[in-house]
């Protein structure tokens, strides 16, 4: 989690540039999903480096745990990124006013279906 604040912290300066420069909607919707993909990428990354770590350590070594541990990564991705869409209060339509809970429209995996959608010209 420290890895990935780290870089959403270095990333924070390059979306405010391109927010205060760009009022293309898709672009900074695209810019956002790259930048937190990018960050939750390189943290899962960090703590995978550090359970491999922790397994060389280990004196009795069963077969399974690496196992287990990438598919609880695979999960913990998975739920992020809907936990992340569920509570997503700062980033709305334009011209749309803040909220704090808003609806649930649809899921992550949709919404980013739509907007490549969008972008296609397919809507």
């Amino acid at each position: 989690m420290a890895a990935m604040s780290v870089m959403l912290f270095g990333f924070a300066p390059i979306t405010l540039f391109f927010r205060l420069s760009i009022s293309d909607y898709i672009f900074f919707q695209f810019l956002n999903l790259f930048v937190l993909a990018a960050a939750g990428i390189i943290g899962v990354h960090f703590f995978y480096r550090g359970m491999l770590y922790l397994d060389e350590k280990d004196a009795e070594k069963p077969q399974y745990r690496l196992t287990v541990l990438k598919s609880w990564l695979v999960l913990y991705g998975f739920v992020g990124s809907q936990l992340g869409w569920t509570l997503r209060p700062f980033f709305g339509a334009p011209g749309m006013e803040f909220q704090f809970f808003r609806q649930l429209e649809s899921n992550f995996y949709l919404q980013v279906i739509r907007m490549i959608g969008n972008v296609l010209g397919v809507n």
